[in-house]
C-alpha cells in the first residue's frame, strides 16, 4: 500500500460518485494503469465540493512504486496535487484535522467571536452543527481541541482543530461564530446549542472558505522538490491576481458614493 498527502483547489467534491467528476474518480482514472484494486482504501477527511485541501491523503494498493512528476502532470488539470508519498504496510491513526476558515472581515465585533469560539472547546454534542446524514447514524458527540482566531483588515483567519468532524459541522461552526459576530446572536446563545434537547440549526457558511489544512498522522512522507515548487508557484499566481481583485473591492466599498470616505471628506 501506498499512502499519497494530496491538496486540491475546491473544484470537485472529495467522496466517489457516480457521476465520476470527485477528487477520488480523478485520483483513480490517472492512477488506473498501477492499481491493485480500484478504490480508495482509506482517507484523510471528506470534503464538499467548494472546500479546499492542502494536507489531505488518500491510501491506494498498487503493482509498483508511482511516478510521481508523471501523475502530477496528468492531475494539474483538475487543480488536485500529489505533494508527497510514502510506502506503507498498516492504515495510519489520524491524530487530529486541522480546517482552516477565511471569514471576510466586514463589520464583525471581533471580540465576541473570540468569546464564543471558547465555548467550543472540550467534548460536547454537536447535534446542532452538522448535516442529517440519513444514510449513517452517527453519535454527534465530537471534540474540538482548540479554536484559534486572528485577524487584519480583510479577514479573519479561523483554525479549528480536533479529532474528527460532522457533516458539515466547521462550516456550521462558523455560521455560529458569524451570527455572534454581527451581533444577531448573543455569546450566551452557543451554551443553548450544545443541550441535548434543544434543536436549533446553526447557518451553514460557504464551502469556498474552507480548507483542510492537515490530516495529521506519523507518516514522514517523501517529498520531491520540484512539485513543491511548481505547486507553491501555481498557488502564488494565483495570491497575486486574487488580492488585486481583493484590493479592488475593497477600494469600490469604501470610495463608492456615500461610503465612508466621501461621508470622511465632506466633513
Amino acid at each position: 500500500m501506498y499512502i499519497f498527502k494530496i491538496a486540491y483547489d475546491g473544484r470537485y467534491s472529495f467522496q466517489q460518485q457516480p457521476h465520476k467528476e470527485t477528487v477520488c474518480d480523478k485520483i483513480l482514472e490517472v492512477f488506473s494503469d498501477i492499481l491493485k484494486e480500484r478504490k480508495i482504501i482509506y482517507s484523510g477527511g471528506r470534503t464538499d465540493k467548494g472546500v479546499s485541501a492542502l494536507g489531505n491523503f488518500v491510501v491506494l494498493n498498487l503493482k509498483e512504486e508511482p511516478n510521481i512528476r508523471y501523475l502530477n502532470y496528468k492531475l494539474k488539470d483538475y487543480g488536485i496535487w500529489i505533494l508527497g508519498f510514502k510506502e506503507i504496510e498498516n492504515i495510519p491513526e489520524v491524530k487530529y484535522r486541522h480546517y482552516r476558515y477565511i471569514l471576510p472581515n466586514i463589520n464583525y465585533n471581533v471580540e465576541n467571536i473570540r468569546l464564543a469560539a471558547k465555548k467550543f472547546i472540550g467534548k460536547k454534542s454537536f447535534h446542532n452543527f452538522s448535516k442529517k446524514d440519513r444514510t449513517k447514524n452517527k453519535s454527534p458527540i465530537r471534540e474540538i481541541y482548540s479554536i484559534d482566531i486572528k485577524e487584519n483588515s480583510f479577514f479573519l483567519t479561523i483554525d479549528i482543530i480536533g479529532k474528527s468532524f460532522l457533516w458539515q459541522m466547521v462550516r456550521k461552526i462558523v455560521g455560529a461564530l458569524h451570527l455572534v459576530g454581527k451581533e444577531i446572536k448573543e455569546v450566551e446563545w452557543i451554551d443553548k446549542l450544545f443541550k441535548t434537547n434543544y434543536k436549533e440549526g446553526a447557518p451553514t457558511m460557504p464551502a469556498e472558505g474552507l480548507i483542510l489544512v492537515e490530516a495529521k498522522t506519523d507518516i514522514q512522507y517523501n517529498y520531491d522538490k520540484y512539485i513543491i515548487n511548481k505547486f507553491k508557484h501555481h498557488w502564488e499566481k494565483e495570491f497575486y491576481y486574487k488580492v488585486m481583485k481583493v484590493g479592488i473591492s475593497k477600494t469600490v466599498l469604501e470610495l463608492c458614493p456615500g461610503g465612508a470616505e466621501e461621508t470622511h471628506r465632506a466633513g
